[in-house]
């Protein structure tokens, strides 16, 4: 049998598994009507619960996770995206953080992608740069952009430095989305802004009516309940500034790291 993605990250040998049994606020996940995944008894929240571990990342988001991973989700191509992105996303993106930033504002974004969010911050004045882990792709945007882009995550970025942070489609990768949360604190100067887009539900009929992408087993590890989302975001030590801009269903949240 010809198999149709020959290098398809589920089957990598190198990647090694491991049980989720509960939720980043510590409720138990029972079985939900979806394999593989469970909801949390206490918050709502969907856990992945057979999830790559952390040191295998390194494989699901290298030079594969941009080709295969992709097509097999039924994405288009991250060249195709830089275009399409401005017609979806981008122009609400701008109008939740523009009124936020300052003309001389530092701005960096972790899992930029192909970076058109930046692109576009970049083109009205800012000073921008992004992160992301694969230097395949690094390469690729290269040819689309000027903006820096740094190879790792926050771990990449200087402490109290940035005015603006941004994370949009990362949140629901990660492992620790406490750690996350509290690093970009780390790295916003007394009060900077952070804006974080990634899916965020307020009843179980909405998970529901997912796509069969989002909840393909390898790389979305938690779908969370608006409770969690804003309970984490809270003992990280932001405030919630605005949530009003929603872009394919979900919330963009506009925060505000206190002190």
């Amino acid at each position: 049998m010809v198999q149709l993605f020959p290098d398809d990250p589920n089957l990598d040998p190198r990647v090694r598994w491991e049980i989720v049994e509960r939720c980043p606020c510590g409720g138990k996940a029972r079985d939900a009507a979806v394999w593989g995944w469970g909801v949390c008894e206490s918050c709502g929240t969907w856990v992945n619960t057979r999830r790559p571990d952390e040191a295998s990342l390194k494989y699901i988001y290298g030079p594969a996770y941009w080709t295969t991973t992709q097509a097999m989700a039924g994405c288009p191509t991250i060249e195709s995206r830089f275009e399409s992105d401005m017609h979806d996303r981008i122009g609400p993106y701008l109008n939740a953080l523009l009124p936020h930033l300052t003309p001389s504002a530092i701005i960096a974004e972790t899992g930029c992608g192909n970076a058109r969010f930046l692109h576009e911050l970049k083109a009205r004045g800012y000073d921008v740069v992004g992160t992301e882990y694969s230097r395949e792709l690094i390469e690729r945007v290269a040819k689309l952009t000027d903006v820096t882009i740094k190879q790792g995550g926050v771990d990449q970025l200087e402490s109290g430095t940035y005015d603006a942070a941004i994370s949009i489609d990362v949140m629901e990768h990660v492992h620790d989305p406490r750690v996350f949360l509290r690093d970009h604190a780390r790295v916003l100067k007394p009060r900077g802004t952070m804006l974080i887009h990634t899916p965020i539900h307020d009843s179980q009929a909405q998970v529901y009516g997912y796509s069969v992408g989002m909840l393909w087993k390898l790389y979305h590890l938690w779908l969370f309940s608006r409770e969690l989302f804003e309970r984490l975001v809270s003992d990280a030590g932001f405030d919630i500034v605005d949530n009003g801009t929603v872009v394919f269903g979900w919330p963009v949240y506009v925060l505000r790291k206190r002190g």
